[in-house]
């Protein structure tokens, strides 16, 4: 008998990326910490955010390697443009790992001195009421002492060298996206297009779930047509339908987890997880993915047409 769909999870790329383009004005300038275990999880998010980049720009510098070569004897302008951006980008690593240390080192102090007094209730509701305010005024200083006020003011000078950081590191890689594109090619990320590929995914399954009250319906007609009559032709219209929806379950199955693999298959193909490609060219894990993408969405239109002429 057809099994229901199983809504499968897809994984999502692991680390935190902060996204600073049209909406920057919007996210605090600052972070906001309500405790020292907040404090820990900026760090470590900021951690795994800069061990990822880090990654990112290695690969990135060998994907842009030969291009650099050619451009500097074919067309210095666009080879100057892309060393800015390149050294704007290091730049940016090293001052955010520069204030990272520093945070560390400060919420070390904090767990070794803990009669220092940094966060309050106040600092808790101000971060609550303040989180997506334009202006952060951060931890609350009143009636702290010289000592705390200190610490407090480097917890938020820091953050917001880091926070500068990540919004001068992603807008220099949307310049050298935009330089590239320019000269007739796309700089691709594979880490950042997976994952809007699995959020295009999530739709999907979305729908796919909402089939599942169709097939208890499927169900409930096999089981009462085998109860009938096991040889009538409607029994084996109805099975074979049947079994042509499980082909199709399969084959959304298969895309789900391919979408899943995806940065390991396309980073094989690619040799890496950052390439340049011209623009009118695709690599053959995006043609496969847009081809499975199209027939995951002819699928669910299909099912329904299936069931409703049984």
């Amino acid at each position: 008998m057809f099994q229901l769909f199983k809504v499968i999870r897809v994984s999502i790329y692991v680390g935190t990326l902060f996204l600073f383009q049209n909406c920057s004005s919007q996210l605090p300038s600052i972070w906001v910490l309500r405790d020292v275990q907040s404090l820990d999880a900026k760090v470590m998010s900021t951690v795994q955010w800069l061990k990822i980049e880090k990654s990112n720009v290695k690969f990135l510098d060998k994907a842009i390697k030969k291009k650099m070569g050619v451009y500097r004897k074919t067309n210095f302008p666009v080879y100057l443009a892309l060393e800015k951006e390149i050294e704007k980008i290091n730049k940016s690593l090293k001052n955010i790992e520069t204030n990272l240390s520093k945070q560390k080192k400060i919420a070390g102090q904090i767990r070794r001195r803990p009669k220092i007094k940094i966060f309050d209730n106040a600092s808790l509701n101000e971060s609550k009421t303040k989180l997506f305010s334009k202006k952060n005024i951060g931890i609350s200083k009143s009636g702290k002492s010289e000592r705390a006020i200190k610490i407090i003011n480097a917890l938020e000078k820091n953050s917001a060298g880091i926070i500068f950081n990540q919004q001068l590191y992603n807008n220099s890689l949307e310049q050298l996206i935009k330089i590239f594109k320019k000269e007739g090619y796309s700089l691709i990320f594979i880490r950042e297009e997976v994952k809007e590929f699995a959020q295009e995914l999530k739709g999907l399954m979305y729908e796919r779930s909402k089939l599942n009250s169709l097939l208890d319906r499927l169900n409930l007609k096999i089981s009462e047509s085998l109860l009938a009559s096991e040889e009538s032709s409607y029994s084996k219209t109805i099975l074979n339908l049947s079994q042509k929806i499980e082909g199709y379950s399969e084959q959304m199955n298969e895309f789900e987890n391919y979408v899943n693999n995806l940065e390991s298959i396309a980073g094989k193909e690619c040799k890496g997880l950052v390439y340049v490609i011209k623009n009118d060219m695709k690599k053959k894990y995006q043609n496969k993915y847009y081809n499975d993408f199209l027939n995951y969405q002819f699928i669910l239109k299909e099912i329904p047409k299936i069931v409703s002429s049984i």
